[in-house]
């Protein structure tokens, strides 16, 4: 490949990258509103943090997810008043609270990543296994790439 056909190929990653983040705006918005016709894409967003690294604080939360701090409160005042997630004092700091998923979320999160499998099952359902465990990688360096930035 010559230096301009990288070029353009570099430049072209990014119109695919595009089309990936719109892609996955509307899933998110999709399984926002499956959860809960109540819940925002954002919430969601948080919820899906929450049932991955329960018991979690507000910090943590702040710290994966790219949100601003008063968004993320925001987002656990709702979730809480919802009925989705509870908290319980942090015992290595009696004035944090931590938040754990309720087990209706637990339950409906876990009905809505078997719906998320069969969708992207869908997608990639005539890949090789091989092709699939090569996007997988490839796509983990290139987002640790990104990160590391």
């Amino acid at each position: 490949m010559s230096s301009e056909e990288r070029a353009e190929a570099i430049l072209a990653v990014e119109g695919e990258m595009a089309r990936i983040v719109r892609a996955t705006r509307a899933f998110l918005l999709e399984n926002a509103a499956r959860f809960s016709s109540e819940l925002s894409p954002s919430g969601f967003w948080v919820l899906r943090y929450i049932v991955k690294n329960a018991p979690t604080s507000p910090g943590a939360i702040v710290a994966q997810v790219g949100m601003d701090k008063s968004v993320v409160s925001r987002q656990l005042r709702v979730l809480k008043d919802l009925g989705f997630v509870t908290s319980v004092p942090d015992p290595s700091d009696g004035r944090a609270s931590l938040f754990e998923p309720t087990p209706a979320t637990l339950l409906r999160m876990d009905d809505i990543r078997h719906e998320v499998q069969a969708a992207y099952s869908g997608v990639l359902d005539d890949w090789s296994d091989d092709d699939v465990r090569s996007f997988v990688r490839l796509l983990g360096e290139f987002n640790d790439r990104l990160e590391r930035r």
